[in-house]
């Protein structure tokens, strides 16, 4: 005969019952996993939510889509075909992307200075306008100062060729003949002046590049051997404007103007605070 002793009577069992009720009422509520839980869930569920991301990763494709429409709109037409035939020759297409490049970055530096929540207004509006005055002189002074040095960067061309080829002779004809194209120059704008439209007459070209190619077949005889020499020839003229604008634009320029520039800064805006306690 097998005895089963039950020790828990159903009063015990009602008792623990209604104590683990009473802790499971009275327990704050848990802010950790189970929360992080409930909030992805409705994150998931979000159909708010999920057209906000939605919108978001398709911003990239609709700016490459909008790239796509606009840039051939912007460059294939007849307008841009006409300027690109007028500019594909001219001497002065480098310097005026450099230019280009240099208003950029400056735009840039004085809309981070307006931007700027740590300075005042008035401190703000002087340094952009000190920037704004630093391009616009180190721009006139490198398109200056690049065509001041002309003349001698085109010898300097010549006697690079002359070293290259090693033929002294060119660099004496370039030289003897520049000097007489300067001269026949002087005579024709003079001449120009006082004629009539129909009867101007064009100024002779006093580039080393032309006078080099007219007498490079004596020295290379392949043809692709003359285009890389002339291609490193008119790539002197690229060096000479590359270095004339870095000079201006990041040394002579910042150095000259920079300090007297904050110099008056300084003083107008004392002079502003003083009259501004003297109004109060």
């Amino acid at each position: 005969m097998q005895v089963l002793m039950n020790t828990v009577s159903p009063k015990y069992n009602a008792y623990n019952n209604f104590n683990n009720n009473k802790q499971q009422f009275n327990r704050q509520p848990s802010f950790g996993a189970n929360t992080d839980e409930v909030v992805i869930k409705v994150v998931k569920k979000s159909n708010f939510l999920k057209k906000t991301i939605t919108a978001i990763k398709s911003v990239p494709k609709k700016l490459t889509q909008a790239s796509a429409w606009l840039v051939p709109k912007l460059f294939d037409n007849k307008f841009m075909d006409k300027l690109s035939v007028k500019l594909q020759n001219s001497d002065n297409l480098f310097k005026h992307f450099l230019a280009i490049g240099s208003a950029i970055t400056s735009g840039m530096y004085m809309y981070k200075t307006l931007q700027n929540d740590k300075l005042d207004k008035d401190r703000k509006n002087t340094l952009a306008v000190n920037q704004f005055l630093t391009f616009v002189l180190s721009t006139a002074g490198a398109y200056a100062l690049d065509g001041s040095i002309n003349d001698w960067w085109q010898k300097m061309t010549a006697k690079y060729a002359a070293a290259s080829l090693e033929d002294k002779t060119i660099l004496t004809d370039f030289v003897k003949e520049f000097k007489e194209a300067k001269e026949e120059n002087k005579k024709i704008k003079a001449f120009n002046k006082t004629a009539a439209a129909a009867d101007k007459k064009d100024l002779k070209s006093v580039r080393a590049d032309a006078f080099i190619k007219e007498r490079l077949g004596n020295y290379l005889v392949d043809a692709a051997d003359r285009k890389a020499f002339m291609d490193r020839i008119k790539g002197m003229s690229f060096l000479k404007s590359m270095l004339v604008f870095a000079l201006v634009y990041r040394y002579i320029v910042p150095v000259a103007v920079t300090k007297p520039a904050n110099i008056l800064c300084e003083k107008y805006l004392a002079h502003k605070k003083n009259e501004e306690k003297n109004d109060d």
